[in-house]
């Protein structure tokens, strides 16, 4: 029997409750506003690795008390980009360890009473952060932004120098888990990383890095939860102040919330409370509505000794479940989409506007409504056009977690999850999390570490996992058609339905295809081409038999356009007869475009399980 491969979701209303306790400061995007500025520092930045036979020495050294270029050779890396791909020979991509880069920029003097902050989209793996010389920053988890006050560390009215030191290295207790594997070579011992998935592992800065400064009494952080009531659209919201002395007189708050053409709709005070929107523009999913992803802007203003503003998009919706069907705002909905990645050549993971375009006009032009940000949180860019566009996502941690739950594993996963939902919790986007991707669950100890989490991943033989219980949707991964019954076809449509059907009545809770699809080839075909003989007389063709006149049809094979075409007609007959029975919520095809691998008996570069 196949594995049926699982991932578990919860909707982002049910972590309302526990805001308070996961998200301990705010991770806000840099917007400039009255009181803001904002400045970018990306471009292209100094570089350098470690050397693989000392792999501290930037650290023992000090690199990060001058300028890179004064340790060694350095080369031009661009920000935000994975280097793995920038450089000139294989060196780049297949490092691991500490990788340097550093640049300068000037602070003015009017910033010098402010407070002035780095913040970085994410840096993959974990990062130490220096400004002239002093640590002001460092974060472990790529895929997820951090930010550090360099306050006190500046040169006002002068040049400064940022340094950072990125480490790629994975153990058993990283998220993801990947280990460094000992190879004897010709030229002895070599150390190379590995990962247990079939997806490269990017390496650097890869998303946008901003200077911002705030009022010394600042804004931390906006919760927002939405609701409707009627034709009313209700936004519950709490705002962070920090900065205050303890003996500080309390500001005053004032929140506006803003239409799309700027009219006030709704205004409140203090640091909690509601606003009330009659005859409301819902948020609704592309092909839901006439007018998707419709938008207000929340305002925040702080008044006291200081002033602080802050605006924050808006998106009013409600998101809800039956045991058979998903809706929003009380209307149940399909979820159709893809599983992804956001990698695309010589750029790795960096943040690609001209990508994240390209890629959006395709999923609205196959008629999508969603995608899985697999395997990954993406960047905020990207969920950015999501919001805007009205394409749903199931928001993904680093989530290839496949065996040794040990406490420290789960303290980094809890924490993963905890950053990911502190950042996209006001995404009217973003409707479901997700925890993990393929694990071993099976293991004696995958169901006490699950337990802490309020999502599950099954990886399981038949519809009797435990962890199931957990889940307000069942998503499962199948793959009937490939894998160990590549080249049957005749076996999809009735497992999909088995699978589906066994899922639902076993747990009484809706189910989506969360993966689905088989491998191809671009290009290659399985069906015959009118074969035919050119006769040659000096370069110059003479005649041309063609041999019985016809094609030669052939039976479709594993890896060719027609194989895939067959296996997912049958994926989708199943698909249309479990949603007419009412319980099938949504499928999501692997993949939506090629993405890159590593070198390994899985893949050769690249996964061609596209459409």
């Amino acid at each position: 029997m196949i594995a049926t491969l699982m991932f578990g979701g919860v909707f982002l209303c049910s972590f309302s409750q526990i805001f308070g306790d996961i998200s301990p400061g705010g991770i806000l995007y840099p917007r400039e506003s009255e009181s803001r500025e904002v400045r970018s520092l990306d471009g292209v930045w100094n570089f350098r690795l470690s050397p693989m036979d000392e792999p501290a020495q930037g650290l023992t050294q000090q690199w990060y008390q001058q300028e890179l270029r004064k340790t060694g050779d350095i080369v031009p890396m661009p920000v935000p980009a994975s280097y793995n791909d920038i450089g000139p020979n294989v060196t780049f991509r297949t490092f691991w360890g500490l990788a340097w880069y550093d640049r300068t920029f000037f602070a003015p003097s009017s910033w010098k009473y402010q407070r002035v902050w780095v913040r970085f989209g994410s840096v993959c793996y974990a990062a130490q952060v220096w400004v002239n010389g002093k640590e002001v920053a460092s974060h472990e988890i790529g895929h997820l932004p951090f930010s550090g006050e360099i306050s006190q560390a500046l040169n006002y009215g002068g040049n400064n120098v940022i340094t950072v030191a990125v480490n790629n290295t994975p153990d058993q207790t990283t998220v993801p888990q990947g280990r460094i594997n000992s190879v004897k070579t010709s030229d002895g011992i070599k150390h190379v990383l590995y990962f247990n998935f079939d997806f490269f592992q990017y390496s650097g800065i890869d998303r946008p890095v901003y200077l911002y400064t705030t009022p010394r009494v600042y804004i931390d952080d906006i919760s927002v939860m939405t609701d409707i009531e009627n034709d009313t659209g209700v936004v519950n919201f709490n705002v962070s102040i920090l900065g205050l002395f303890e003996d500080s007189e309390e500001p005053s708050i004032t929140v506006n919330l803003y239409d799309r053409d700027g009219q006030v709709v709704a205004e409140s005070t203090g640091a909690k409370g509601e606003l009330r929107v009659p005859d409301a523009n819902l948020w609704w999913p592309y092909l839901m509505h006439p007018k998707p992803a419709y938008l207000y802007t929340l305002e925040v203003i702080v008044n006291g000794n200081e002033s602080d503003v802050y605006r924050h998009p808006v998106g009013i919706r409600t998101v809800s479940w039956t045991n058979t069907s998903l809706l929003i705002n009380n209307h149940p909905f399909y979820l159709r989409g893809f599983g992804r990645h956001e990698d695309s050549d010589i750029r790795g993971k960096g943040v690609d506007y001209s990508l994240i375009t390209k890629d959006y006009n395709l999923i609205k032009w196959f008629g999508a409504n969603g995608y899985r940000t697999s395997h990954y949180p993406y960047a905020e860019e990207i969920l950015d056009f999501s919001d805007r566009q009205g394409i749903m996502g199931l928001s993904l941690v680093d989530d290839h977690i496949s065996s040794g739950f040990s406490d420290e594993l789960l303290n980094n996963h809890k924490t993963s999850l905890s950053e990911l939902i502190r950042r996209d919790k006001n995404r009217p986007s973003v409707i479901m999390w997700s925890i993990a991707n393929e694990a071993d669950t099976d293991e004696d100890d995958a169901i006490p570490y699950f337990e802490f989490n309020v999502v599950v991943l099954l990886s399981h033989y038949g519809a009797t996992a435990f962890e199931a219980q957990f889940l307000d949707v069942i998503c499962i991964n199948e793959y009937y058609g490939w894998g160990s019954t590549v080249g049957i076809q005749e076996v999809v449509k009735h497992q999909v339905m088995v699978d589906v059907t066994s899922w639902h009545q076993l747990h009484n809770k809706p189910v989506v295809v969360s993966e689905y699809g088989t491998d191809t080839m671009a290009g290659y075909h399985s069906v015959g081409v009118p074969v035919f003989i050119m006769f040659y007389n000096n370069n110059a063709i003479l005649h041309v038999t063609f041999f019985r006149g016809q094609s030669i049809k052939l039976p479709s094979s594993g890896g060719s356009e027609e194989y895939q075409t067959e296996v997912m007609s049958q994926q989708f007959e199943a698909f249309d007869e479990a949603h007419s029975e009412g319980y099938l919520a949504g499928e999501m095809i692997w993949n939506f475009a090629d993405f890159m691998t590593d070198q390994s008996k899985r893949s050769i570069l690249s996964w061609s399980a596209h459409i």
